[in-house]
């Protein structure tokens, strides 16, 4: 094999170790959530040529590890768990799965708005603990009330399409998204304030930045709707937890559904988790065979084409600076 490719996480697909495997590459598999330190010491020993990053932070001590490093691919479109300024410096690209995820996040989103909605998680754990709650049980419609999607990439665009048989009253707030852009099934609003007063059901679909970091606290959350449900299937660090928790405990809004955590894995006793109004899944947005495989795939291309010296895809690049410098 001429390349050596570092996963940080779990193994890939069959389907993307074989590609790997057809274009040269063997694959180091790295399972577990550690520290920094310790994954700059696995690729200190293992000198990769490349790393797709599934968990655990990339930053500039793991970037430095490998004098043969030269690209990053992300297994997922988010990428603030890797230090692109560190990669920068060394003329390292990195890409991101684009689109192989969308659909199974949209999915999961959906999914949870339900899930809070006629509280199953909740019936679920009663029935099977011998209470049948039939006559108290007061769940959400979703039919006809207002959904607000705040961030419009490409699993925002799918979640609007999956909820126009419910004949939600769809918002959009994006600030990045340029004026000219149509939105089919929804209205654009002019503030973050606006969306969250206007809508039933608050769903984030943005990455984390340092502007979005937090982007939902206190004052934020006492805008919305005393019935509001907040999803998120992006990023944890988009909340602030403590105020969500205080707001979700005392009733200012009705329940939350919620795949990311400031901190992953999520703390067994964090606060958050103690309370019945509010769902929660383990970033399990993309956990689908069809992502996975579609992710798996689209890293290791991603990274041999640049250890092999092929024309990129650059709408998957994060740091297009790099195309400057080459």
């Amino acid at each position: 094999m001429r390349y050596k490719i570092l996963i940080t996480g779990p193994a890939l697909t069959r389907e993307a170790t074989e590609a790997a495997a057809r274009r040269g590459a063997t694959l180091v598999d790295h399972p577990h959530y550690v520290s920094s330190e310790e994954l700059a010491d696995v690729a200190a020993v293992q000198q990769p040529d490349a790393i797709i990053v599934r968990q655990g932070r990339i930053d500039d001590q793991v970037i430095g590890a490998s004098a043969k490093l030269k690209v990053i691919a992300k297994h997922g479109v988010g990428y603030d768990n890797i230090d692109i300024d560190a990669a920068d410096r060394r003329g390292i690209p990195v890409f991101v799965a684009r689109g192989a995820n969308s659909q199974s996040v949209a999915e999961l989103a959906f999914a949870l708005m339900f899930a809070v909605a006629r509280e199953i998680p909740h019936l679920d754990a009663r029935v099977k603990s011998g209470h049948w709650d039939k006559a108290t049980t007061k769940g959400a419609q979703l039919f006809g009330r207002g959904l607000g999607v705040i961030g419009f990439g490409e699993i925002g665009r799918i979640l609007v399409g999956l909820v126009q048989p419910l004949r939600m009253q769809v918002r959009v707030f994006d600030p990045y998204m340029p004026a000219d852009i149509g939105i089919e099934g929804a209205e654009r609003v002019g503030s973050l304030d606006e969306i969250l007063a206007s809508s039933d059901v608050i769903s984030l679909h943005c990455p984390l930045t340092p502007q979005t970091r937090n982007m939902i606290g206190r004052d934020q959350i006492a805008r919305m709707r005393r019935d509001g449900i907040l999803i998120n299937t992006a990023r944890g660090g988009l909340i602030d937890e403590t105020a969500l928790f205080e707001a979700l405990r005392d009733g200012v809004i009705a329940g939350a559904g919620l795949d990311s955590f400031a901190e992953e894995p999520a703390r067994p006793d964090l606060p958050l988790l103690t309370l019945p109004n509010v769902v929660v899944t383990p970033h399990a947005g993309a956990s689908t065979q069809a992502a996975r495989d579609a992710m798996g795939v689209i890293a290791v291309n991603h990274v041999m084409d640049v250890l092999e010296g092929k024309t990129v895809d650059i709408r998957a690049m994060v740091n297009k600076k790099q195309l400057r410098v080459a």
